[in-house]
């Protein structure tokens, strides 16, 4: 059995850690690839709205969530 084992961490907030069971190692290397997407995705929506607030003149705070997700064998 492969754990998934995923862990966000937001800027001021205690870290937030979940994991799945998988069967193979390809399906959780597929799920794991998806959440680095997923905060590949939130931190390209966070620097465009840092721009957007900086032509407003409006100061933002430029941090976003960091994740880190691993499969491991159990």
């Amino acid at each position: 059995m492969i754990i998934l084992l995923v862990t966000w961490f937001y800027y001021n907030q205690p870290p937030q850690s979940t994991h799945t069971a998988f069967k193979s190692e390809q399906t959780c290397e597929i799920a794991r690839q998806q959440i680095l997407n997923d905060a590949s995705r939130l931190e390209a929506n966070r620097q465009a709205e840092i721009q957007q607030d900086a032509q407003r003149g409006v100061i933002s705070n430029p941090i976003a969530p960091t994740v880190s997700a691993v499969c491991v064998r159990q």
